[in-house]
């Protein structure tokens, strides 16, 4: 029997040439010289054992043989064209992406452009931290950005305090600002936007606020990011956002005196494969998408669904 022999080729080679009942034509309906298509229907015949066409002046027939064992020919083209239609699809199957409902719209619309020529459409699922990370866990979503402590971030933006103009000053924030003032009954609040309710911000910034003397409730989780900005807006309140939120609001932002805070994250993925493909066409493009900077310097991970991770 032939070695190393193509049996899918070899058949398109055979079909072709057995429907049209001519090397030439057939050849050229299986894509192929007559060199090639010759070459491989031997290799065939020298598989199976036995000759599959009669060649005559003016025409080639099928030999009893070869009419024997072509419409199981037939069936192996189709099946394997079937299987390469099929892993296409897959290929494009959507692929759903667990963002955080602050992400830009324009930069989701680049990296869906981008997967769609790379053969993957990428849906974007918003919502908040637990729900992102729920919906992971319970494979509604294949890919999740994830909120993580800063050395485990691949993309992190730094978070300072937005605050409107009515009197702060200039440079850091410190906490100690927050402290009641004579004269003054109201307590000033620091908002965190839900995306930022997590327990490597939120409890480092309780230390703080504890050290600084100040009252449980001058540290306030909001609702939402409207509803947290709107409160710096409308008030002396503050908000712990991104220098790039802060501007969208068109609030004043001031960097962190007394800790360092970023909003940091990494990807978690169901499939390896999957989260390498997605990296390939979207990974600079994720900056935009979160308003933040790549990290660089130590190699990061992409965490699996099962708790497994690997480098990227």
């Amino acid at each position: 029997m032939a070695r190393n022999l193509d049996l899918r080729a070899a058949c398109e080679a055979f079909v072709s040439v057995a429907e049209r009942e001519s090397f030439t034509a057939g050849a050229v309906g299986a894509g192929v010289t007559q060199s090639v298509a010759s070459r491989r229907i031997a290799a065939l015949e020298q598989h199976l054992g036995a000759r599959l066409f009669e060649r005559t002046s003016r025409r080639v027939v099928l030999t009893e043989f070869g009419r024997g064992i072509l419409p199981s020919a037939i069936k192996l083209v189709d099946a394997a064209l079937e299987l390469s239609e099929d892993a296409e699809r897959s290929h494009r199957l959507p692929v759903t992406l667990g963002v955080p409902h602050a992400y830009d719209p324009a930069a989701a619309a680049r990296i869906a452009a981008a997967g769609s020529d790379g053969s993957m459409n990428v849906e974007f699922v918003p919502g908040l931290p637990q729900e992102r990370e729920a919906a992971f866990a319970a494979g509604r979503v294949s890919l999740n950005l994830e909120p993580v402590a800063p050395d485990r971030a691949r993309w992190a933006a730094p978070l300072g305090v937005g605050c409107g103009d009515r009197g702060r000053p200039d440079g850091d924030f410190y906490f100690t600002e927050l402290r009641p003032r004579r004269g003054i009954r109201s307590l000033v609040r620091l908002w965190l936007v839900p995306e930022d309710d997590v327990p490597h911000v939120r409890d480092r910034l309780e230390l703080v606020r504890n050290g600084a003397g100040l009252a449980p409730t001058q540290l306030r989780t909001a609702a939402s990011l409207i509803t947290a900005m709107a409160a710096a807006l409308s008030g002396d309140d503050l908000v712990l956002c991104t220098s790039a939120e802060a501007d969208a609001f068109g609030l004043r932002w001031r960097a962190l005196g007394d800790l360092r805070l970023v909003r940091g994250y990494a990807l978690a993925a169901r499939e390896r494969d999957v989260a390498s493909r997605f990296l390939e066409f979207a990974g600079p493009r994720l900056v935009d998408l979160l308003h933040s900077e790549p990290v660089i310097g130590i190699a990061r991970e992409t965490r699996s669904a099962h708790g497994g991770t690997h480098a990227d």
